[in-house]
């Protein structure tokens, strides 16, 4: 029983850490949108133009 909730608490951070780094990717990713965006956005502007 030990083992099982090891891992089980392992699992719940394991988690927590991927929904914090999915949600810091997000929040960058909504930031570059912004008009002062970063010369590689623009470039994938153009990209998906041609």
């Amino acid at each position: 029983m030990r083992n099982n909730q090891g891992g089980v608490k392992f699992g719940f951070v394991l988690l927590s850490v991927l929904v914090l780094g999915v949600s810091a990717w997000f929040t960058q990713a909504q930031a570059s949108e912004l008009p002062a965006s970063t010369s590689h956005v623009k470039l994938n502007h153009q990209k998906s133009h041609n």
